[in-house]
């Protein structure tokens, strides 16, 4: 039997999360079925975490219809949690050169489960750009990051 999930994030999840990386962004849609997207997510505290996910698409009608959402982190600092509660959008949106324009959500964290096998690592998620885009992606990925630890609530 696996143990109860916890209410808030342990200060090991925090410190990985508080650096903020890739993510994997859970909603459902109107009957109820699943939809992922790739995004970011940082840690403000051990009971929120800032997401990223693209202005108008289907992660942002999910999240706003049900007003609840998840993410699964992925071997970040050895780490493999699935992260879910209550979210709310954030006034604004963040247009980093190079990307779409993004909305800012804060997930209120009300249940992580860790979802680590004894014995078996992972692969971190992280985002491997071609090479004639990896210098400006990853300028806006830093941008994405920075400007969800500093978002207005």
């Amino acid at each position: 039997m696996s143990p109860a999930p916890a209410r808030h994030l342990d200060d090991r999840a925090l410190a990985v999360l508080g650096a903020g990386g890739p993510a994997l962004v859970l909603s459902s849609d109107a009957r109820g079925e699943p939809h992922v997207t790739y995004s970011w997510g940082v840690a403000i505290d051990a009971r929120s975490i800032r997401i990223a996910v693209d202005r108008g698409g289907r992660s942002s009608a999910n999240l706003r219809r049900r007003g609840r959402g998840a993410i699964v982190v992925v071997g970040n600092g050895g780490l493999n949690l699935l992260v879910s509660g209550r979210v709310r959008q954030l006034p604004g949106l963040l247009q980093p050169e190079g990307s779409a324009p993004l909305e800012v959500w804060a997930l209120a964290v009300d249940r992580v489960r860790d979802q680590a096998w004894p014995g078996v690592a992972t692969s971190t998620l992280a985002y491997r750009w071609p090479a004639a885009q990896r210098t400006s992606m990853r300028r806006m990925e830093r941008a994405v990051l920075a400007s969800l630890r500093v978002a207005e609530d």
